[in-house]
């Protein structure tokens, strides 16, 4: 006969000794879609690779610390990317896993384009 590896399942599940007690969660706005205003800064990016120059572009969220940035994502602090930069290539921000990494590998600093161009706007110099 053939001795099992794993021990079999217990055929009654196991008593819990106090209750689970459900908690309330508070419904918290995170910011995680745009607001109108958010993209129509976006929309004032242009449609060129902030990187490479290349056309058709995707909006990327700074992720690292900068000035002025919460702890979430931060809507006004980002860059246009195409996709080969963004997270295609080799060579791109998210595969290479920073922009700190994506600066040492490319020359390119994202953090300080989106940084600028969010100040700018702020300041009407971006309309």
């Amino acid at each position: 006969m053939l001795a099992r590896k794993t021990p079999l399942r217990a055929k009654t599940p196991t008593r819990r000794t106090a209750p689970v007690r459900k908690v309330a969660r508070k419904a918290v706005s995170r910011g995680i879609m745009p607001n109108a205003a958010e993209k129509a800064y976006w929309d004032t990016l242009g449609d060129l690779c902030m990187a490479c120059g290349k056309h058709g572009t995707v909006v990327h969220h700074i992720l690292a610390h900068a000035p002025g940035k919460g702890s979430r994502r931060d809507h006004m602090l980002v860059v246009k990317l195409d996709p080969g930069c963004h997270n295609m290539e080799t060579n791109s921000v998210h595969l290479l896993g920073s922009e700190a990494r994506f600066r040492d590998v490319t020359g390119v600093d994202l953090v300080a384009i989106a940084v600028a161009n969010r100040d700018d706007y702020l300041a009407g110099e971006l309309l």
